[in-house]
């Protein structure tokens, strides 16, 4: 029923948001690369689609898609369906004994969202749930960035604070009594956790329409994630680059 439910909401959204605007305020295509959390991931490269519409009403951004249920100059609320690409691959880790854990899916997430712009910057938060029922997470996140500019370029910088419930890092870094009688791990549950992030974007503009941009995230895992026996690193960057075409 989730899964259903969620592909009607999408097909809804991004009819309404195209029947408005024929065209994509920008396109682009980049790559990302971060470092896996778990033991033997290694490195993750992956490419990285850059889709900005927005009508006012209805919008795309990247991975997620949704609507306005307020917005003025300096305020927005908003509602939307977003992709979160976690997951885990037993057969990806070179460890022996995370080789024979359970696979971990992503999921969509559905999301409220708040931003306030000022004159000191802009203050953001939002709070989402799974609904395809894969892992029942529960996420917030609370985010503050500033920008600066020249003729050509604009760097922006964020600084935040994520929160998983039980269920989320149970899902994604818990061991449950049978895995851990197959894999030689003791068997873990994973409760709640914050996750401050920092990160810089840099956009440039290399003629009228089309723009390079880069940038790069760390995240620092904390609490019972970091502790978890599939965990071995606790500082997760991630850098990314690209190009787009601004209509």
């Amino acid at each position: 029923m989730y899964k259903k439910n969620f592909q009607q909401l999408m097909l809804l959204l991004f009819l309404c948001s195209t029947t408005v605007t024929a065209f994509a305020d920008s396109l682009g295509i980049g790559i990302s690369w971060s470092k896996s959390p778990y033991k033997g991931y290694g490195g993750q490269t992956e490419p990285l689609p850059q889709i900005d519409i927005d009508n006012g009403r209805f919008f795309i951004d990247d991975l997620s898609i949704g609507a306005y249920l307020y917005k003025t100059d300096k305020q927005e609320i908003t509602v939307d369906l977003s992709y979160l690409p976690q997951q885990f691959k037993p057969k990806d880790s070179d460890n022996a004994k995370l080789k024979k854990l359970d696979k971990r899916h992503p999921t969509a997430v559905a999301e409220l969202g708040y931003s306030l712009t000022t004159s000191i910057g802009n203050f953001s938060a939002s709070m989402g749930a799974d609904v395809l029922d894969n892992s029942n997470s529960l996420l917030m996140d609370a985010s503050y960035n500033f920008a600066f500019s020249g003729d050509k370029w604009t760097v922006l910088q964020t600084i935040g604070l994520g929160w998983a419930n039980s269920n989320h890092n149970d899902y994604y870094y818990g061991i449950s009594h049978q895995e851990a009688k197959r894999s030689d791990l003791p068997a873990y549950h994973a409760k709640s956790s914050f996750t401050p992030y920092v990160a810089i974007t840099g956009n440039y503009k290399m003629t009228k329409h089309i723009n390079g941009f880069a940038g790069v995230r760390v995240d620092k895992l904390t609490g019972d994630v970091k502790h978890s026996p599939m965990t071995e690193h606790s500082v997760i960057p991630s850098i990314f680059a690209g190009m787009n075409y601004q209509f």
